[in-house]
């Protein structure tokens, strides 16, 4: 169970500034080498995380590649799948069911029509990957207030854990 534990990228919503600097790295990153641009006409932005933006704060929301994935649970094709502790999309498997997108409990996966993608290669879902063919997240490299870094599971759980421990020793 211990490979299961996933990584995945923290947002700290008190950092956030709403610059969108991490949609639009995480746009251009999963572009094709020869079409680097961040936007067109014809190519609207379609980030793999979402900003969310409350009454006084905002927040990227993006997958928690979670251990027991409802979305991959939902899935009817099998087209979402568990690669070292990642959970990515088998986008020739996707039929665009919404079921995954309806499962997730962090509103994390986003699904377009294609008529609502003009000019893109079909693709209809669309979740964070962790640019999992990159060094490191796109999103949480171009944040200019580090609101967003990349956590592994099993190492936050061990640091709480110290830090508890710590705490009640400094008490005591």
């Amino acid at each position: 169970m211990k490979d299961e534990l996933a990584h995945f990228v923290l947002a700290d919503a008190a950092k956030c500034s709403g610059c969108r600097a991490c949609e639009l790295a995480c746009f251009a990153g999963h572009r094709p080498e020869k079409t680097k641009t961040v936007g067109t006409v014809n190519t609207p932005v379609t980030p793999r995380l979402y900003l969310a933006r409350g009454a006084s704060s905002c927040m990227p929301v993006q997958c928690h590649h979670c251990e027991d994935a409802p979305c991959m649970k939902s899935c009817l094709t099998g087209a979402l799948i568990r690669t070292e502790g990642i959970v990515v999309l088998d986008n020739r498997r996707c039929i665009g069911c919404r079921n995954c997108a309806l499962a997730c409990p962090f509103g994390a996966i986003e699904v377009f029509s294609s008529s609502e993608l003009p000019g893109l290669d079909h693709k209809l879902v669309y979740k964070c990957d962790l640019c999992k063919d990159e060094r490191e997240a796109a999103c949480a490299a171009a944040c200019p207030n580090q609101a967003l870094r990349l956590v592994d599971a099993e190492t936050e759980i061990t640091e709480k854990r110290i830090s508890a421990i710590n705490a009640l020793s400094e008490g005591v």
